[in-house]
């Protein structure tokens, strides 16, 4: 009755692996965020920020066409689960000789797919951004294209859902400020045309990307409403609410006031930290929004170094108030789940001797593994009893593979099954099931025998 039960639980959790993304609405969110252009350097700043007096703080992330590289993102991705921060790519194409991003080209979607499925990635939701500020010329290789962009937009989604269904759907943020001139198109013009080119195009989004930034000189109070105000979100979801059946969540990947210290115009750093106090008691408070993800972390050149942060080696006045803010303990729906690869051992058996089970593993969920405190592998049989388990690695990432040796021995003979669990704390990763003959030393030596002769 035992071994049925565990036949049946082995077969559950194998078929209960469902995958879908999930509204972060639902979990504990910390919606504390901001971007960062040199990740790999400023993972520890930025969890510093966006986590003190809370947990699970956000960033957004630039990944350019040219720096598709699997190893280095990997890297990136582990250091910000380690520091419990949820990543939001950005994709981009490169510059063109004019300094506009060129638009992209036919493959771009599948390889976009390609790349982000081959990451490991620290939440269960994977959060993608397609592209940036459309609707200025400068960012669709000279030319403003909704019709274009639409197109990609949809073969981003469609190639991305193909490699999973994890993958949540940001658009493209649109510059609200602009209007409908040579270099730019007005945001509401904009998303009609999208819609005529794609109808339900807004429906196969998961979420809302804005850029409510405070206009006009990025220098508005907080608590001036509308279209260019921190609230324009607002006005964009207005825009297509006759579009879209969904009440999607609202992620503002960009906003921010100027620094005064830097250039002509803008607000003193004192006065910016109590915007953004009032920004998040009073507007971002909004249950919409899921993230607010000022720019810029760092940027010390003369471009956006108004908007940095940090000066220097320092954190501005603003940047510091932001860190100490209290902030939620974020929950983020995390699946912490392995695959056995390979389950080797030595069929026959000496009898109340040690032999060994090698056992590899790969972690597919979104956990760092500990083996030394909290992965646990139980060997379940009525005759076999485990004296050791011995891990190749004190630490398994997501998507890397460990390597187990369990030292066993048996305590009766005969055809003994056995099922091994793989658990971290005391939750089932893996299960497998085999079997070993168990044998008296000389009943073992006959049977050796009697097979040589057999062969010759």
């Amino acid at each position: 009755m035992k071994y049925l039960l565990l036949s049946l639980i082995f077969t559950l959790f194998l078929n209960s692996n469902a995958l879908a993304v999930n509204d972060p609405r639902l979990f504990p969110n910390n919606k504390f965020g901001i971007n960062s252009l040199s990740p790999e350097a400023e993972v520890n700043g930025v969890a510093d920020l966006v986590n003190t007096n809370g947990d699970w703080g956000w960033v957004v992330m630039v990944i350019a066409k040219n720096e598709r590289d699997t190893a280095r993102w990997q890297a990136v991705f582990d250091s910000l689960l380690k520091n419990h921060v949820i990543p939001v790519v950005r994709i981009a194409t490169i510059a063109d000789r004019e300094g506009n991003w060129q638009r992209p080209t036919d493959g771009d979607s599948g390889d976009w797919a390609d790349f982000l499925a081959s990451l490991s990635w620290p939440t269960k939701n994977r959060y993608v951004q397609i592209y940036n500020e459309v609707n200025r010329k400068a960012e669709w290789g000279g030319t403003v294209d909704a019709l274009g962009y639409t197109a990609e937009l949809n073969r981003t989604i469609d190639a991305l859902r193909a490699k999973s269904p994890d993958f949540f759907i940001l658009n493209a943020p649109l510059d609200l400020a602009a209007d409908s001139s040579d270099g730019s198109f007005d945001a509401g013009d904009f998303f009609q045309v999208m819609e005529k080119t794609q109808p339900g195009i807004f429906n196969k989004l998961d979420g809302w990307a804005s850029h409510s930034y405070p206009n006009p000189g990025f220098s508005a109070s907080p608590l001036k409403s509308g279209r260019t105000g921190i609230d324009g979100y607002k006005w964009e979801l207005a825009q297509i609410d006759t579009h879209t059946t969904k009440n999607l969540p609202v992620f503002i990947t960009e906003t921010g006031w100027r620094n005064l210290g830097f250039g002509s115009g803008g607000l003193t750093e004192e006065h910016i930290a109590d915007y953004y106090k009032t920004a998040f008691e009073k507007v971002w408070s909004d249950d919409r929004v899921v993230v607010v993800a000022p720019f810029v972390f760092n940027y010390p050149d003369s471009l956006f170094r108004a908007f940095s942060f940090k000066i220097g080696d320092s954190c501005s006045k603003f940047c510091l108030a932001l860190k100490d803010y209290f902030k939620v303990k974020g929950e983020p729906e995390r699946v912490d789940t392995g695959q056995i690869l390979a389950l080797e051992h030595a069929y026959e058996v000496i009898n109340k001797s040690e032999s060994k089970i090698n056992l590899e593993i790969k972690n597919n969920g979104n956990y760092i593994w500990d083996t030394k405190n909290q992965v646990k592998i139980d060997v379940e049989s009525m005759g076999i009893v485990v004296d050791k388990v011995v891990w190749n690695s004190d630490n398994v990432y997501p998507g890397q593979v460990a390597r187990a040796t369990i030292e066993v021995k048996t305590i009766k003979e005969g055809v003994l099954p056995f099922f091994i669990t793989v658990l971290n704390n005391n939750e089932v990763l893996a299960l497998k099931e085999s079997t070993v003959l168990s044998e008296a030393y000389l009943a073992l030596i006959l049977n050796n025998l009697k097979s040589i002769l057999a062969r010759s």
